[in-house]
């Protein structure tokens, strides 16, 4: 008895340190993806996870429109500009992003834009905050 328990404390103690460690996905993942998926990268690639959850907020920003400017850009229609999902909205109307330069939509009845960051900066940000974290 004396024996099983270091080794008891030893096989356990891992397993909470993991759990402690592992990123809690944002609920609007299992709005874009299957919740098995997403719960199963939990354990299987904990830094996708992490990527999506600072995806989700820092992928884009909404800005107005400027209404002297001649703009051409693409319309997409999105339900509530306040609440977006990117990787909902990418998945249902197939947005594309730019590595070296940002995207830029309109949306559809308001005076506003869906600006993506460029591919190359969305990565720097998210090395910088992942140095932090």
């Amino acid at each position: 008895m004396k024996n099983f328990l270091p080794l008891f404390f030893f096989a356990v103690i891992p397993f909470f340190s993991f759990a402690q460690n592992a990123p809690i996905p944002d609920e609007r993942l299992y709005e874009a993806y299957d919740r098995d998926y997403v719960d199963g990268l939990v354990k299987d690639n904990p830094f996708l996870i992490k990527r999506w959850n600072f995806y989700l907020d820092h992928a884009y920003h909404v800005v107005d429109e400027i209404a002297e400017k001649n703009n051409d850009y693409p319309e997409i229609v999105v339900a509530n500009p306040d609440e977006i999902n990117i990787l909902l909205l990418e998945k249902e109307l197939r947005l594309q992003r730019d590595w070296d330069k940002p995207m830029i939509y309109k949306i559809r009845d308001t005076e506003k834009l869906l600006v993506y960051h460029a591919g190359k900066d969305f990565t720097k940000a998210l090395n910088e905050f992942l140095a932090k974290n």
